[in-house]
């Protein structure tokens, strides 16, 4: 009769230990930073160039390229990270980005006096990286 209750008060902690699935489970980090971890989830980013499409390629600087979750299973692995950059006078930027392989995303590119761009990416579409090569038009450009 021990035996039999020990095994079963045994099978129930390895159960419980196998099937805790907490969403919010964290590693430690060095500093003592806890960061949600899942499978799935990487780092990756997005890079390129941004110019006025009307001037002949020419860099647009200050221009705000920023992602927004369209679609996420776990929103949490965002918490404490940017999501936006700037252009730098040659137009050239860089974008870190975390997210799920089965996140859906908008990139939104804008800029004073130009009309803004978006273009959406599945997670797994950026997993190696992206290089974004945008020409924006001016707001009261030629174009209609």
């Amino acid at each position: 009769m021990k035996k039999t209750i020990f095994f079963l008060a045994a099978l129930g902690l390895l159960f419980t230990a196998c099937t805790n699935n907490d969403a919010t489970a964290a590693n430690e980090l060095p500093g003592g930073t806890p960061t949600p971890t899942r499978e799935g989830t990487w780092s990756s980013v997005i890079d390129g160039y941004i110019y006025d499409f009307e001037a002949q390629a020419a860099p647009i600087a200050g221009a705000t390229i920023r992602y927004e979750l369209v679609l996420s299973y776990f929103p949490e692995i965002q918490d404490g990270h940017d999501n936006q950059t700037e252009t730098d006078s040659q137009g050239e930027f860089t974008l870190p980005v975390i997210m799920h392989d089965t996140d859906n995303l908008r990139v939104v590119v804008e800029a004073d006096g130009y009309l803004p761009y978006e273009e959406h990416f599945v997670g797994m579409d950026l997993a190696d990286g992206e290089t974004l090569t945008i020409g924006l038009t001016p707001a009261n450009g030629s174009n209609p």
